[in-house]
């Protein structure tokens, strides 16, 4: 999950050793969902911004 582009190696870096020293499953299964929802918003905004920069379609019938 580390490996998603929203999160930089710095933050992966950090990330590492809490996640291998963690025992605990629940606060794993946080982290894991913490994990997901910032990887989702950080793939909605990319889309988001692509649609924007490509602006109308070249046909009505012609959906990106």
């Amino acid at each position: 999950m580390l490996n998603h582009p929203a999160f930089s190696p710095e933050r992966r870096q950090k990330a590492e050793p809490l996640l291998s020293a963690c025992t605990d499953a629940t606060q794993l299964l946080r982290w894991k969902l913490l994990a997901l929802q910032e990887s989702e918003a950080w793939e909605d905004a990319q889309l988001a911004r692509e649609v924007r920069e490509l602006g109308p379609a070249a046909h009505p019938d012609y959906l990106y």
